[in-house]
């Protein structure tokens, strides 16, 4: 059974035979085009038992991407069902918000989704960062299926996730 770490945003039943993993952020434009992907193409085989989707907001220290680092700061994780929804939204959004400040990204949050600040994300990011340390995680989107690494710019496509899923439920 594969060891999974840090199941903050978790889909599917943990014992599943395939783990598809994926660091993210939402700042990201490549992450939302995975996200998506993977919206279209993981439900059937979460909904079947045969898939835990995992996913993990990667908050690197990189100028592009601390807007979503801020984002992650008001998700709450003990709702990882919303967690989803709002990011789905803002991922298929993306393009208004991220040209936004601060100050009216909180706003945002806070009005749109009646989000607020989750001092527990701190603890829960730094979790994410020294895992995304140890498994060598450069850049986002990195998705792992069964620990087989797809990590950007190697991006993977709908056909190749499902390809790659079933490649592992047949192993």
């Amino acid at each position: 059974m594969i060891q999974v770490e840090n199941r903050q945003i978790s889909f599917g039943k943990q014992d599943a035979p395939v783990k598809v993993e994926v660091f993210l952020n939402l700042a990201c434009p490549y992450c939302a085009s995975y996200f998506g992907i993977a919206e279209d193409v993981l439900p059937e085989y979460i909904a079947n038992g045969q898939v835990e989707y995992i996913i993990k907001h990667y908050d690197k220290p990189r100028e592009m991407l601390l807007i979503g680092t801020l984002v992650n700061t008001f998700l709450d994780y003990k709702n990882p069902e919303r967690v989803r929804e709002i990011m789905k939204e803002l991922f298929e959004t993306q393009n208004q918000w991220d040209v936004l400040n601060n100050h009216e990204i909180k706003n945002l949050l806070t009005e749109k989704y009646q989000l607020k600040e989750e001092p527990d994300n701190i603890e829960e990011s730094l979790k994410i960062t020294a895992e995304a340390i140890r498994r060598n995680v450069k850049m986002v989107p990195t998705v792992f299926i069964n620990e087989k690494e797809f990590q950007y710019p190697r991006e993977i496509g709908g056909a190749e996730l499902r390809s790659e899923i079933e490649a592992a439920l047949a192993y």
